[in-house]
């Protein structure tokens, strides 16, 4: 494999701030944990579900201050300056932070894994980082299959792995196809060119779903994708887009709008292949372009 440039990932740095205000949005986890009982997560994606698999991976590029310096105090592995999403959610439940699956050091999946790796995308071709979602996917198949057999071992080893009946009654989340979007756009695509392989993108995102659905998986938790054109990575690559009210660029927006409609369009007919499962659309764009949208009347200063 080459030599890694942690300019390709793209990953912007979270703050605590915006993390809260979406999670105020999106989930409530006062009532979260009397009306759900999770016992455990399996998370999927990219930097924004993160929580050390890049680090673990690639050392010599994982973050540093000021990631983690407000909440852990050191260094998570997480491209955020405190807890993520999906932390966030976890503690909701009541159960840990997930130990990304990539990380051998102190790792413990009694309550789930976290297969996301930072720069990750949905198709294999273009993407920065060599873990898509069909390496994820079998991440978790291999997890899947072999826990119960390391279980069975006793002792430490069935403390440190999910209880069979865990797989089925588990959360699953996805949040992924920024990058998709992005090495697209950064490879001098045409915004239509872009628009173009959206649908391919969307149908292999959907049928990783339903592959796991048939490992007996019933609960779904989808993001869809934030406003790239307020990044400003997007915003310093192509200074000539035109800008919107808020500052961000309006066609790379749009495109993202694309991408989030086929997404909802996609998952919609999902729910009538599995009707047994509950997939959950969270609209992460409306959440985050909001902020964006406010924050020229707040006394703040933030990165999406």
């Amino acid at each position: 494999m080459g030599s890694l440039s942690l300019t390709k990932f793209q990953i912007p740095l979270v703050s605590s701030f915006v993390l809260l205000s979406i999670v105020a949005t999106i989930l409530n986890p006062v009532t979260a944990a009397k009306q759900c009982d999770f016992p455990a997560i399996f998370s999927f994606g990219a930097s924004n579900a993160d929580t050390g698999g890049l680090a673990a991976s690639f050392y010599p590029y994982s973050p540093k201050k000021p990631y983690g310096e407000t909440y852990f105090n050191r260094s998570t592995g997480r491209y955020s300056d405190g807890r993520i999403i999906l932390d966030f959610i976890a503690q909701s439940f009541g159960i840990p932070f997930l130990s990304a699956y990539l990380d051998s050091l102190g790792t413990n999946f009694s309550h789930g894994a976290n297969f996301a790796v930072g720069g990750s995308t949905i198709k294999t071709a273009g993407g920065s980082s060599p873990f898509s979602l069909g390496i994820q996917y079998s991440h978790f198949e291999r997890l899947k299959n072999t826990s119960q057999f390391i279980s069975s071992k006793g002792g430490v080893f069935a403390t440190l792995m999910p209880k069979q009946e865990y797989f089925s009654e588990a959360l699953y989340t996805f949040d992924m196809g920024q990058n998709d979007l992005t090495a697209g756009f950064m490879s001098n695509k045409t915004l239509q060119q872009v628009n173009a392989s959206i649908p391919d993108i969307v149908q292999s995102f959907t049928s990783t779903i339903k592959n796991i659905s048939n490992f007996g998986a019933k609960s779904f938790w989808i993001h869809n994708i934030g406003p790239l054109g307020c990044l400003s990575s997007i915003l310093t690559n192509f200074r000539s887009a035109e800008r919107d009210n808020n500052g961000c660029a309006k066609a790379y927006n749009e495109v993202v709008q694309f991408f989030n409609q086929n997404l909802k369009e996609a998952l919609a007919k999902l729910r009538k292949d599995i009707p047994l499962a509950a997939i959950t659309y969270v609209d992460i764009y409306s959440a985050k372009y909001s902020l964006s949208a406010t924050q020229r009347n707040m006394d703040l200063s933030f990165h999406m």
